[in-house]
């Protein structure tokens, strides 16, 4: 029934919260102990992208799969403490319009009690400051382009206080006056660096000047700590007060010397610029731009041309009897441009008088003459037959190229700098069905690619053309009959000498076939893993009850093959359990459980139930820290790296009935060892123990039992925790391995 009576004050009052909350402009939510969103307002959605239907009620996590661990410690810990939870520019990877972004957030997690104290929600408080930081970071980026510019065109920077004396200057200033770069010299200092007669006659000077104008500039001599003398050249300004008085004068100054010594060089010696265009195999020559009429030959330029400038004499018009006749309209047209530009440039064949052909690159400037006669040319030839003949090299070698690619059954493709592919060979065409023009355009390439992996394969291709790594990928690619294979990608990039990226070079192998046998072999594993499992859980069973039944048996004998056949029994159930793990692992379905525990506890406990079944060695165990070790990962996994390292310690020791544990702290990081003093191994072995199913050999070849697995499969559950493991070995002396875990951070 509808009524006109007015709402109660809290209905009304919960209304207006309820709408302000809504129409705030940062984001804000709550979430339960369960990280489910029971309310998020509108700010806070958009910075989601997501609908009010599509979050509420749903797990906080779903939205941010990436940070579920980081996420999840931060908020546990302020549900303990009831503290609140501040962090500026948090970065976080959004997915955005079918894109991976990096988006940054000033954020406030705080925890929310009712009257009883009972914990209620997580209420967050967000606002995106993105485009804030992108702000800040091109202002770094912009100041240390400034400084950059400024060291690397060795321009030093002042700023001089006229009233205290006192200035703060560049560290390259200090080197320019012989000091280090970490000096700061005063100005007091720095003048007395100058020249005594420079002082007085060009810096007060310029100085008087800049009074009126403003405007400080000078060139003067110094004599620096390391009794060196340079030229500097100074230009500042001078800022003045409201009453006109000057306060502060801000400049640059460059150590000039080189530009000066070139300068009195010129003036000293017309010969040494001859010497110079000898020296780099440049012939000279005057030349009057109407008539053509060539003059002021170099002795090079003679030499080009087939000449001997100590027995011959040349005349104006010897340059047109060895022109090319193919490249004589070429010759005109840098003619008729050279009018207008000023500038004569072109490349030519000239013909020798023994029929031999040259190429040559002339370049020449339009100049008036200082006695007001007609404009000349002066200019310089180059032989660049060479360069000429390389360049042909390398043009066939490209077209040779190209024709093995394109007869190459593999697919092979090149891409630029920037990461466009600018060519497929014919391999690509013939199994897409495809044209050219279809796979050169816009990313005309993703389109072959299945579409489950085409976010992946721009995202990695994109972070390979940045970071210059190879790029290495696998993914399906549809042929012209609508099928998809399987194919590994691999693309290395080309660098010049600079360390730039001049291409990429990348080929795509069809492993459709590798796959398929890839996947029986794990569905047989698996399988074998099953059917094994039974018989070995059975015999297991029995054997504890038999020894339950005959526990205080007086027959040896008994006891000790019962014992015997458990710990077989064992180890092939361990057997089989790597089978599985390398299964998993190559399918991407290694099960990780973690959470926060002791390593002190957990090498404590695995020292003591290996030392209840191998009574062969004494297993010492050293605790290299003053504290308890905590670390965020799974405890079993773990367990299983450290058996298997204490385990194969003692396979590999016989002769030796000691192991080492050492455990202690390194740079944020937990870090176990385990050395034993057995066979050991040399240099060639240390590179290969990692790689699966490689076994270690004793002498005469002996290799000891086992899959070979062990380490592999180490190995991945560490890079799985961002661990690492490492090891360091001498033949017959013993191998002493390390492993290393991130501590937990509360």
């Amino acid at each position: 029934m509808k009524t006109d009576a007015p709402l109660p004050a809290f209905a009304v009052q919960q209304n207006v919260l309820e709408n302000v909350l809504w129409e705030l402009p940062f984001g804000f939510s709550l979430h339960n102990s369960d990280h489910l969103i029971e309310y998020a307002n509108e700010t806070w959605l958009n910075i989601l992208g997501r609908s009010h239907a599509e979050v509420i009620g749903k797990n906080i996590f779903d939205f941010m799969p990436d940070n579920a661990r980081d996420f999840t410690a931060i908020l546990a810990n302020i549900k303990r403490t009831k503290k609140p939870f501040y962090s500026p520019e948090y970065r976080l990877k959004r997915n955005r319009n079918g894109q991976t972004e990096e988006v940054f957030f000033n954020f406030v997690y705080h925890p929310i009690y009712d009257d009883a104290g009972e914990f209620k929600f997580f209420a967050s408080v967000v606002l995106e400051v993105t485009d804030l930081i992108s702000i800040k970071n091109k202002i770094k980026a912009d100041e240390e382009r400034l400084r950059l510019a400024t060291e690397s065109s060795h321009t030093a920077t002042w700023d001089l206080n006229l009233k205290t004396g006192e200035i703060i200057h560049s560290p390259y200033l200090s080197k320019i006056f012989g000091y280090e770069k970490t000096d700061q010299v005063t100005h007091a200092i720095l003048r007395s660096h100058i020249v005594e007669r420079d002082r007085t006659d060009i810096v007060e000077r310029a100085f008087d000047k800049a009074l009126k104008t403003g405007i400080y500039q000078y060139e003067a001599r110094i004599v620096d700590k390391e009794q060196c003398e340079k030229w500097i050249y100074t230009n500042g300004k001078i800022f003045f007060e409201e009453d006109g008085m000057p306060s502060r004068m801000v400049g640059v100054l460059q150590d000039i010397t080189d530009r000066k010594i070139q300068e009195m060089l010129l003036q000293e010696s017309h010969h040494q610029l001859n010497t110079a265009m000898d020296a780099t195999k440049l012939g000279r020559f005057d030349m009057n731009f109407e008539t053509l009429e060539k003059y002021n030959f170099s002795p090079r330029f003679m030499e080009i041309l087939g000449y001997d400038p100590k027995t011959e004499i040349l005349s104006s018009k010897v340059f047109e009897k060895h022109i090319h006749p193919n490249f004589r309209e070429r010759r005109a047209e840098a003619l008729q441009k050279a009018a207008k530009t000023g500038d004569l440039y072109y490349q030519a064949k000239v013909i020798l008088r023994d029929g031999q052909e040259k190429w040559i690159e002339l370049y020449g400037r339009l100049l008036q003459s200082p006695e007001g006669a007609k404009s000349y040319i002066s200019g310089t030839i180059r032989d660049i037959t060479e360069y000429k003949n390389y360049e042909r090299s390398i043009k066939e070698s490209e077209k040779k190229y190209r024709f093995l690619a394109d007869a190459m059954p593999q697919i092979v493709w090149i891409g630029e700098s920037d990461g466009r592919l600018t060519y497929f060979n014919q391999a690509t065409l013939d199994y897409s069905g495809k044209n050219y023009n279809e796979f050169v355009s816009a990313n005309g390439w993703i389109d072959i690619v299945h579409p489950d992996e085409q976010i992946e394969n721009v995202r990695l291709w994109e972070h390979c053309v940045r970071t210059k790594e190879p790029f290495n990928f696998e993914h399906r690619f549809r042929n012209k009959n609508n099928e998809y294979r399987w194919f590994l990608s691999r693309a290395f990039p080309e660098i010049d000498e600079n360390g730039n990226v001049r291409k990429w070079v990348g080929t795509s192998t069809d492993i459709d076939d590798m796959k398929k046998q890839e996947k029986q072999k794990n569905d047989f594993i698996k399988m074998a893993n099953h059917e094994l499992k039974t018989p070995v859980t059975t015999i297991k069973g029995y054997v504890q009850l038999l020894k339950k039944m005959r526990g205080q048996s007086d027959d040896k004998f008994l006891t000790n093959s019962l014992n015997t056949i458990e710990n077989q029994v064992n180890k092939l159930t361990m057997l089989i359990g790597d089978l599985l793990d390398i299964s998993r692992m190559e399918s991407g379905k290694l099960p990780l459980n973690k959470k926060t525990f002791s390593l002190v506890g957990l090498v404590t406990e695995t020292i003591e139930d290996i030392k209840a079944s191998e009574q062969s060695h004494q297993i010492n165990f050293e605790l290299k820290h003053t504290s308890d070790i905590e670390v965020y990962a799974d405890k079993d996994r773990i367990t299983q790296v450290l058996n298997n390292l204490l385990t194969n310690a003692i396979k590999y020791s016989p002769l030796k009935k000691r192991v080492d544990v050492e455990l202690f702290v390194e740079r944020g990081n937990a870090v176990v060892s385990v050395e034993d003093f057995g066979i050991g191994m040399d240099e060639c072995e240390l590179l290969k123990i990692f790689e699966r199913f490689y076994r270690v050999s004793g002498e005469d070849e002996e290799t000891y039992p086992g899959f070979g697995i062990g380490l592999f499969i180490v190995k991945d559950i560490l890079e799985r925790h961002e661990g690492k493991i490492w090891v360091k070995s001498e033949k017959e002396k013993g191998s002493k391995f390390y492993f290393s875990l991130p501590l937990n951070k509360i």
